[in-house]
């Protein structure tokens, strides 16, 4: 077993700092402390500075682990046990790592991400990031890649204008102008009849390999409100459409890996695996940002997902934030770190109080933080601290939840004030364990679905046969 941190082991930072790494004082909007369950405020009026600790932490071992001496993000995973791809990169982990280095306020990592990406992906003749895998220079624009790499260059670019980034240019390329290539590209090689492709390389094929996955409806709000030269609006309906297509999935708060336009069962099939998990996150930016009704309803449809979210026992709700089956059943044994950190977002969208309590709570964010082994996020038994993918996720899905992720286009249509202006807030009173005894986060299978309680012991899964709420 493994000690995990408690929540009062990182210090107290004062002010604005506590809340969040930005360099300017978060906006009321991101406290979402109304969602947490007790265990969790309790802990956090005690020690505030726990999340924002927790992900500095998790941004150093990131930075450390994940991003190449040349400035790319390594696609490192495990595969048949050995961790493989420590020297490869794929255009998603640029978007996921600048995406991390503005909620880090990093610009100086967030620049070695970009100039990696411009340097051995960027094809100007397609004015996208055309090379998706390094060093074996597949070519075809992922889609997923550019919305994030755009949306995070559009907010470097608000940064740099109200002075709290530093004015970036190299090779006549600075955050603005990129933005513009690429939420251009994106409109006019990722788009068909209006509904987002996978790419810019699939052809009329693309209408029938829709990923839900890619359907990041808060990044092209994001780009409407930046620019008027091209408009998302009816590409945001079709993503939500197609959605709605999969009714079963909808009503759950799901989403399938891959479909087509007309909701049916794409080549690859639509079961909600390691790329359809990501709906809930992106959908659910959506709704926080923007407070959209559509979004707002399928992250409400998560609670027909997470039935066990009312089990006194908040172990067992956990257990169900997985991958699921076409049908909409759970797949077994597979809650982890990062399907958990993107179910979680879809919970505090949902804007229900007494759902979000009952889910986010003290055994959430310990289990998304990790196990204290290493400063990385998730669990060193199960290998999570070896997946750039589940780390990615993990840290989003995170500053999500803990406030950590802002709409900066937006923050920076009012009145800014940098952390260092802020006034100083009297210390907290001296910080307390949330509970007494060791907190243990092993999450090992142990025999037929059962798993490791906070305590050491092992709890069975809940029976088939329980009542769902």
């Amino acid at each position: 077993m493994i000690a995990a941190a408690g929540l009062a082991v990182l210090g107290f930072c004062a002010g604005a700092q506590a809340q969040w790494n930005m360099g300017y004082v978060r906006p009321a909007k991101y406290d979402y402390t109304g969602y947490y369950a007790a265990s969790l405020t309790a802990g956090l009026k005690d020690d505030p500075a726990f999340l924002t600790g927790a992900m500095k932490k998790g941004w150093g071992y990131y930075k450390s682990t994940f991003i190449l001496a040349n400035g790319l993000v390594s696609h490192r995973r495990k595969e048949n046990g050995q961790v493989v791809g420590t020297n490869e990169a794929v255009s998603e982990g640029q978007g996921y790592g600048m995406l991390l280095a503005v909620i880090m306020n990093d610009q100086a990592t967030f620049n070695r991400i970009f100039e990696a990406a411009n340097q051995f992906l960027w094809r100007d003749d397609r004015k996208s990031y055309f090379i998706w895998n390094w060093p074996s220079m597949q070519q075809g624009a992922a889609t997923d890649a550019d919305l994030d790499v755009g949306m995070a260059l559009v907010f470097a670019d608000e940064l740099q204008k109200k002075k709290l980034w530093q004015a970036y240019s190299k090779g006549g390329v600075d955050y603005h102008s990129r933005a513009m290539d690429v939420i251009r590209s994106i409109r006019s090689h990722m788009t068909s009849q209006d509904f987002l492709l996978p790419g810019d390389n699939w052809g009329g094929d693309g209408l029938n390999n829709l990923n839900p996955s890619y359907f990041a409806t808060a990044n092209l709000k994001v780009f409407d409100a930046y620019q008027s030269e091209v408009n998302f609006a009816p590409v945001i309906a079709n993503c939500y459409a197609v959605m709605k297509k999969c009714s079963g999935q909808w009503q759950k708060g799901q989403a399938p890996d891959w479909i087509t336009k007309d909701g049916n069962k794409g080549p690859k099939g639509n079961d909600m695996l390691d790329d359809g998990i990501r709906a809930p996150y992106r959908i659910g930016l959506d709704a926080l940002w923007f407070g959209d009704a559509t979004a707002i309803e399928y992250c409400k449809n998560s609670r027909n997902s997470l039935t066990e979210y009312a089990n006194a026992d908040s172990r067992f709700v956990l257990n169900q934030m997985g991958l699921y089956k076409a049908d909409g059943g759970l797949i077994a044994n597979t809650s982890a770190l990062d399907h958990m950190a993107m179910w979680a977002t879809a919970v505090l969208a949902s804007g229900d109080k007494t759902y979000a309590s009952k889910v986010l709570g003290r055994d959430l964010i310990l289990r998304l933080v990790g196990d204290g082994i290493t400063d990385a996020f998730g669990s060193t038994q199960l290998g999570e601290i070896d997946y750039y993918y589940k780390q990615s996720l993990g840290l989003l899905g995170f500053a999500a939840i803990t406030g950590q992720f802002a709409n900066v286009l937006e923050d920076m249509k009012g009145n800014v004030v940098p952390v260092g202006l802020a006034p100083m807030r009297a210390p907290a009173r001296s910080p307390r364990m949330i509970s007494p005894g060791r907190m243990l986060f092993s999450w090992l299978p142990n025999g037929a679905g059962d798993h490791f309680a906070a305590d050491g012991r092992a709890w069975p899964a809940r029976p088939a046969s329980a009542t769902a709420r």
